[in-house]
Order: C-alpha cells, then sequence, then structure tokens
C-alpha cells in the first residue's frame, strides 16, 4: 500500500521536530553556546527533512516487505451489484484494510 503525500510530510515533520532537539541538546552539551546550538538545529531541520521526506516517498517505489492488497489481483469485466460491493466491504473490513 502506498502512502498519501501528506502522510509522509506529517511523519517527517513530527521525527524532525524530535531528531533536531536531540541535536541542539548535543551540541549545546559540546560547547555550551546556545546560539551556535540554535544554528545548527535550524540548519540541520531543513536539510534532513528534505532527505527523510525524499527517502519516504523512494521507499514507497519499493515493493519489498510489502503485502498485497487482497483484491490487487481481481479482474472486473462488469459492473458490481451492490450486494457484491457490501460483500467486498465486509471482507475488507475483517482483513482490517477498511
Amino acid at each position: 500500500m502506498r502512502e498519501f503525500h501528506r502522510r509522509s510530510l506529517v511523519k517527517a515533520v513530527s521525527w524532525r521536530v524530535l531528531a533536531t532537539l536531540s541535536t541542539m541538546v548535543i551540541v549545546y552539551a559540546f560547547t555550551g553556546e546556545p546560539l551556535l546550538s540554535l544554528g545548527v538545529g535550524g540548519a540541520e531541520v531543513v536539510v534532513k527533512l528534505l532527505l527523510y521526506y525524499g527517502h519516504e516517498r523512494l521507499w514507497n517505489w519499493i515493493p519489498w516487505g510489502r503485502l498485497r492488497h487482497p483484491l490487487s489481483g481481481l479482474a472486473v469485466s462488469r459492473e458490481l451489484e451492490p450486494e457484491h460491493l457490501d460483500e467486498i466491504r465486509t471482507r475488507l473490513e475483517e482483513l482490517g484494510y477498511l
């Protein structure tokens, strides 16, 4: 299953907040300089946010380790009846897809 771009972006931002704060604490612990810590944190957040987002999007193209959707191979050659749609929805719910 692929992710929406918005989900990847929110994951990247939440991770960057945590990672940047930890970097700033480490720089401050080694240097004792708060302005240097803020500067390193600011540069780091921009660069690593972009790298992480690209990394996530790239992994969406790699099928390894992913489960296939149970209906992905289903060939539908006619209009489905409402009871068929209900059956499909029920099965997808049972499998945790809905």
